[in-house]
């Protein structure tokens, strides 16, 4: 029994050395590879809404373990690929393996060092720049960061031909259960600060990502980037992206009943009230039109948010990238708890103003 221990204790040891090599040796231009096992953590999700309940039932699988694999990615700007079998596969192998793009955080001597985590699910644009160009700002500040690649995106493209946000849709409800479980991927992996993992969702991810954190109440904080609720009735009035995926999904017979149908495995507005109101943020643009100010409304007033945890920017959907340098740094500033160095105006204000 004793040999035996000592074996699992050399064995754990073996594992972790490995996946501590991958991410140092992505910095050093080196490549490496570990695999490792995992386990689902075990869920305690209940709510007293039957309706609700429901929709808890729907995104649960039995628990169990399952390998991930991570692959240093040396000279792409980012540190590795984390891979794992999503929990509710499809039968398409090219989506079913999810993708988990690393961030790793750094001491000042350029290696990688015990920090918190961030989850990031990315928002409609297929190259996912916005996702990219936070996700660095996080690790900078000192936060493990994992981009999810939602079903079509990335290493999980369809091929040619393929609509990465119709894929994403249609494979909502996989999208949801593979949130909750790279939480459990994430706690496993070396250089994790004990504690709660932070998630956050930018537009389309937004979405998915409310809907992850309502159903699984153990991320903490939650920080929604102009996003909102009412899936349905963002689709079908807001304008620009907005339009061209509600025209993909028609031109795939999504429509009407159906389309509501498929909207509803990412729709938040159902399990908007399991999140924690004073552990959730949400950063909107005062003149968006591709997600109306009556979707971010309408997710606000669901979880119960106050003012001081609805911000807004002066900007649309699209000009936020102006001030995305400034909203990545708030951001960063709620998940590691620390006094916001920018504040960003409420609703009778318009823009981002700095303390200084």
């Amino acid at each position: 029994m004793l040999v035996k221990q000592r074996l699992k204790l050399i064995y754990a040891v073996l594992a972790v050395g490995l996946l501590v090599a991958c991410v140092h040796s992505a910095h050093a231009g080196g490549v490496a590879e570990a695999t490792f096992a995992a386990t689902d953590s075990p869920k305690a999700r209940v709510d007293d809404d039957p309706k609700v309940q429901a929709i808890l039932d729907a995104v649960s699988w039995d628990a169990g373990g399952f390998e991930v694999r991570c692959t240093a990615t040396p000279g792409l700007g980012y540190d590795a690929l984390v891979r794992f079998d999503s929990p509710m596969p499809t039968g398409k192998r090219q989506v079913d393996r999810v993708v988990l793009v690393w961030y790793a955080a750094r001491g000042e001597d350029g290696e990688a060092m015990e920090a918190p985590a961030v989850l990031m699910v990315h928002s409609l644009h297929p190259q996912m720049i916005v996702a990219d160009h936070l996700a660095k700002t996080f690790a900078m500040r000192g936060l493990h960061t994992f981009v999810l690649q939602l079903p079509g995106y990335g290493h999980r493209w369809g091929g040619q031909g393929s609509d990465p946000g119709v894929t994403a849709l249609v494979h909502g409800r996989q999208a949801v259960a593979d949130c909750l479980r790279a939480r459990d991927v994430i706690a496993a992996l070396p250089n994790i600060k004990p504690g709660p993992i932070a998630l956050q969702g930018t537009s389309l991810g937004g979405f998915v990502a409310a809907t992850a954190g309502g159903i699984e109440q153990a991320f903490d904080p939650v920080v929604l980037l102009i996003s909102g609720g009412d899936c349905y009735n963002a689709l079908m009035n807001g304008q620009h992206d907005a339009m061209f995926l509600r025209q993909a999904l028609n031109r795939r017979g999504y429509r009407g009943e159906a389309l509501g149908d498929l909207l509803e495995p990412v729709e938040p507005l159902r399990v908007a009230h399991r999140l924690n109101p004073e552990r959730t943020w949400m950063i909107s643009a005062r003149d968006d039109v591709t997600i109306p100010r009556a979707s971010s409304d309408a997710l606000a007033q669901a979880v119960g948010l106050d003012d001081d945890h609805r911000m807004w920017l002066g900007t649309n959907h699209y000009t936020t990238l102006l001030l995305l340098p400034a909203a990545a740094q708030h951001m960063a500033d709620i998940i590691l708890g620390e006094e916001p160095r920018l504040k960003i105006a409420p609703t009778t204000k318009q823009g981002i103003e700095s303390h200084d």
